[in-house]
């Protein structure tokens, strides 16, 4: 009975035990597709015991020497986005997606794959993989963010400002560096900069533009400005020369280190946001992308040269330009606005320098010859009564002997030979002064005539032509008389006929 009672509870057993059972019509499994045997030897290069202490921008590049012409047809369709990526952060399927992505770009297909590898391709080519030279590198680098910045601006940004980088580390043409977002302010402010630090060499209009680009407070945009342009640029740059003459004698600090920029030389690191290993062959040389800045290797570590502006530089140079503004209106009527806080030495001194401009202003006014045009016609007439009481015969000079051989004086031309017009005979002169000697040669270039006669009577040609420029300055605010032979200004011809040869004067 035990037995058959044993054999019935074994058999029972047996059946709740569970066993394999093929499966009738299941599908084959799909086979693994070995890791390319390339990308383990890259991988490898990480775990040898000699590249154990590297940066992972050294062992980057050697990876990515060791990887330069692998192609893969993977097919991976997912996005990697990681900051500052290598190899070694994918995974061995996003790697070979990656390669595969690589192999489609380099055959003109550029595709949104995720920022990561963008940024491999960009690293590979900051360290001139696949490529044949830097200039070769450059335009790839070109092309594909061009192409990419459309598909993802955000990797764009960051290749533009790699672009810049890439041709000042390789020596390329200072043309290729592009001037977008902060790279075209910066460049904006260090031509301000420089036309500023060399003012002496442009005009007030050129300076002002400049100092208004450096200022906070936009005096070009100013109603008084727009009314009185050349009165308020001269009075902004009187102003600041005074100020820089109170700093030299006040301040530890120039005006120009204060208000506008002081140089600057500091280490620098090209490629800092990228993966990006220094070749160490770098030679000793220096980059100029602008006549203020420039960038200098020296034993393969680089420096910046530039002038920076200080902290709110800005701001206190927009204090003179707003209190020049605001105590300016004053005197040509224009409506007022709220002055800035000055200190009591920057409201003395734009004071000081407005009414001194202005005093020049009125000097130079009253200085000024009007023309009464209405009282021409008695100015004639009495001009020749004048001239019947002056008009004496003259007595015949003694025959004196020649003892000696006098110098051949050429013949004179047709022109000099003609009576001399009594109104510039001896002792007469002009209403500006001019003597009888100095208006005759202002004819004679009016007219084109011979000089000869100044010669023959014993004158120096630029004796009168100093003489006359000197005379009429005052009315002219420039030499009338210029050149070698001297020639009459041609801006001022017209004016000259009109007043010497057909006696407008």
């Amino acid at each position: 009975m035990g037995d058959g009672w044993t054999a019935e509870i074994l058999q029972r057993l047996t059946g709740h035990v569970y066993h394999d059972e093929e499966i009738p019509n299941a599908p084959a499994p799909t086979p693994k597709r070995p890791t390319p045997k390339l990308l383990l030897a890259m991988r490898s290069l990480v775990t040898n015991s000699r590249n154990y202490w590297q940066s992972r921008a050294e062992l980057f590049l050697k990876q990515a020497r060791l990887m330069a012409n692998y192609e893969d047809d993977y097919i991976y369709n997912g996005a990697v986005n990681q900051y500052f990526p290598t190899y070694d952060s994918l995974s061995d399927v996003q790697l070979r997606g990656y390669f595969t992505w690589r192999t489609a770009v380099r055959q003109g297909r550029v595709e949104k794959r995720g920022m990561s590898y963008a940024s491999l391709y960009v690293y590979e080519l900051l360290h001139l993989i696949g490529c044949r030279d830097a200039q070769d590198a450059y335009e790839k680098l070109h092309s594909f963010c061009e192409a990419y910045r459309a598909l993802d601006p955000q990797i764009g940004h960051y290749i533009v400002h790699w672009e810049d980088e890439f041709a000042i580390y390789y020596g390329l043409d200072p043309k290729l560096i592009t001037w977008h977002g902060n790279a075209l302010v910066c460049r904006e402010q260090d031509d301000a900069i420089c036309m500023v630090l060399h003012r002496t060499e442009h005009t007030a209009e050129a300076v002002m533009a400049a100092l208004c680009t450096l200022s906070s407070y936009r005096l070009e945009r100013s109603k008084l400005y727009r009314a009185h342009t050349a009165e308020v640029n001269a009075v902004v740059l009187r102003v600041l020369e005074r100020a820089a003459e109170y700093y030299e004698k006040h301040r530890q600090i120039s005006a120009f280190a204060d208000l506008i920029a002081v140089p600057q030389t500091a280490p620098i690191r090209l490629f800092s946001s990228a993966v990006f290993q220094p070749s160490g062959e770098e030679q000793d040389r220096i980059y100029e992308v602008h006549p203020l800045r420039r960038y200098e290797c020296v034993g393969g570590y680089w420096t910046l040269h530039s002038y920076e502006r200080p902290e709110r530089a800005a701001q206190r140079l927009g204090v003179f330009l707003r209190g020049v503004d605001a105590t300016l209106r004053a005197h040509f009527g224009i409506s007022a606005i709220q002055p800035p806080k000055l200190k009591k030495w920057q409201a003395k001194i734009i004071d000081e320098e407005i009414i001194a401009f202005l005093a020049e202003q009125r000097a130079a006014e009253a200085r000024r010859v009007r023309l009464d045009f209405s009282q021409l016609a008695r100015i004639r007439k009495d001009a020749d009564v004048t001239q019947e009481r002056l008009i004496v015969e003259e007595e015949e000079p003694p025959m004196m002997p020649v003892f000696e051989t006098l110098p051949v004086v050429p013949p004179a031309s047709a022109e000099d030979m003609q009576p001399v017009d009594p109104a510039i005979a001896e002792g007469a002169e002009d209403i500006n002064g001019l003597d009888a000697a100095e208006l005759r040669l202002l004819r004679t270039l009016l007219c084109g005539g011979d000089l000869a006669w100044v010669r023959a009577e014993g004158l120096l040609l630029s004796v009168l032509v100093d003489g006359v420029n000197e005379k009429l300055y005052d009315d002219f605010a420039d030499t009338v008389i210029e050149g070698e032979p001297p020639a009459v200004v041609s801006d001022y011809r017209d004016e000259l006929i009109g007043r010497y040869l057909h006696g407008s004067e």
